[in-house]
């Protein structure tokens, strides 16, 4: 038996009957918080909260679509709704919970300047080997990897707080219960009210992510698989791609199958170091993986591109740490683990058996 007489709105948020009760989609499960309610006055306020963030998280239609014709105005005249989708339930581990419903759209935003009083846009953009501090209008923060940018309106944090992210990122937000932040990616959305979380969607890799490291967020996959799911600190969910035919073609080896969503806790190492957020501290954490996996890693870093001449050296598995060390200290630091060849032509480096 749950003793929920110590739940707090989050608690209460993350209950997949609560979400059924504030959704109105299972008669039984509106009767027995109906009579839950009755039955704890102490907790009314408490379940109001609750009741009320599941709205904003969740999304409502007639909103979201004013929004979008305000974004429209403000930022650019492509920005284009997506129609909505019906979502399928992902059957996850139980402290992972779906809200269900909920509408996306993706915003393609234009450049210009970061002063509130201005009518346009800003991008800010990083490079191979740069990371970047950001501190938003609100007062969040951003850090931004490398190969990365992200876009906001001019009017962020006066009628919304949102923003478009191509890369990765690390997002300190400050909480605003009545301005929801809002994060859009190609291949998932998040909404959050004040936490800290990184996102990982780059447009070159198979795969996109995102950590939660404290507080709460939803996160809706734009793949039509799962509904809008619900994170608590330490999990990470993984969105998979699915590669047009043409670049299926490209790709020389049969790939290995894989769900179309995961939902996994975050890599702790002995140190209390978080392999997903070890960037952030300057630092590139390699924890069993094969060579295959750090090689984008490694080029976003050292600005370089790998090509591997052997299938072999690909599965390579190496654990590792790098934080000042030069690209050539690097890769002989992983050849005491597992011996290959390097060459170094300009910025590519070819590696053999």
């Amino acid at each position: 038996m749950i003793d929920r007489s110590q739940f707090n709105a989050e608690d209460f948020l993350v209950d997949s009957t609560f979400q059924q009760y504030c959704a109105g989609t299972d008669k039984l499960c509106i009767e027995y918080w109906e009579k839950y309610t009755k039955a704890h006055p102490a907790q009314a306020q408490t379940i109001a909260e609750a009741k009320r963030l599941y709205v904003i998280l969740s999304g409502n239609k007639r909103a979201l679509n004013q929004q979008v014709e305000a974004l429209e105005t403000q930022i650019n005249p492509e920005i284009k709704p997506v129609k909505l989708r019906k979502l399928l339930w992902l059957k996850v581990a139980a402290a992972i919970v779906l809200i269900a419903g909920g509408s996306y759209f993706y915003l393609r935003p234009s450049s210009g300047s970061l002063n509130k009083q201005t009518a346009t846009a800003r991008i800010f953009t990083t490079c191979s080997g740069e990371r970047k501090k950001i501190t938003l209008p609100d007062g969040s923060t951003v850090l931004l990897n490398a190969k990365s940018s992200l876009s906001i309106g001019a009017e962020f944090n006066q009628k919304y707080r949102e923003v478009v992210l191509k890369g990765e990122a690390y997002f300190d937000v400050i909480h605003n219960k009545n301005k929801p932040f809002k994060v859009y990616t190609t291949d998932f959305n998040i909404n959050v009210l004040g936490t800290a979380f990184n996102v990982k969607a780059y447009p070159d890799e198979i795969s996109s992510e995102a950590t939660l490291i404290r507080g709460l967020i939803t996160m809706e996959a734009l793949n039509g698989q799962g509904g809008i799911i619900t994170l608590k600190p330490s999990q990470k969910v993984t969105v998979y791609r699915t590669l047009p035919a043409k670049e299926k073609a490209k790709v020389l080896k049969p790939m290995a199958p894989h769900p179309e969503i995961t939902i996994n806790h975050y890599t702790l190492i002995k140190d209390s170091t978080i392999v997903e957020t070890a960037w952030t501290q300057n630092r590139i954490e390699i924890y069993d993986q094969d060579f295959d996996q750090i090689k984008a890693v490694l080029e976003k870093w050292y600005n370089i591109e790998i090509r591997f001449k052997s299938p072999e050296v690909e599965k390579y598995r190496f654990t590792a740490t790098f934080s000042h060390e030069t690209l050539n200290q690097a890769l002989e630091a992983l050849q005491k683990v597992e011996y290959f060849k390097y060459e170094i032509k300009g910025n590519q480096v070819i590696i053999s058996k």
